[in-house]
């Protein structure tokens, strides 16, 4: 998916340095490292949570799999499980 929203964040001299460094070892930009730190922490925490809650309830009584849960909640695009 192409990137086209932009966010700007401002770091401390010492922890963008850190950073800096951190995303040169691996051979990435800095926005890249930034990137999947906000996917591994928010976002997939959240999809986590939401696909073992579904899990739960439909190791209670249903027929329904994981895949065709997913389908109803996506659905409701304004309406999203947050972290806790």
């Amino acid at each position: 998916m192409p990137l086209t929203k932009r966010v700007e964040v401002l770091f401390d001299p010492e922890h963008y340095r850190m950073i800096e460094q951190l995303a040169s070892s691996q051979g990435k930009s800095v926005g890249a490292l930034v990137r999947k730190a906000v996917e591994q922490v928010y976002l997939m925490s959240t999809l986590e949570k939401r696909q073992e809650a579904v899990d739960g309830i439909l190791g209670e009584q249903s027929d329904l799999t994981w895949e065709e849960a997913k389908i109803i909640l996506d659905r409701d695009v304004g309406r999203r499980f947050e972290a806790s």
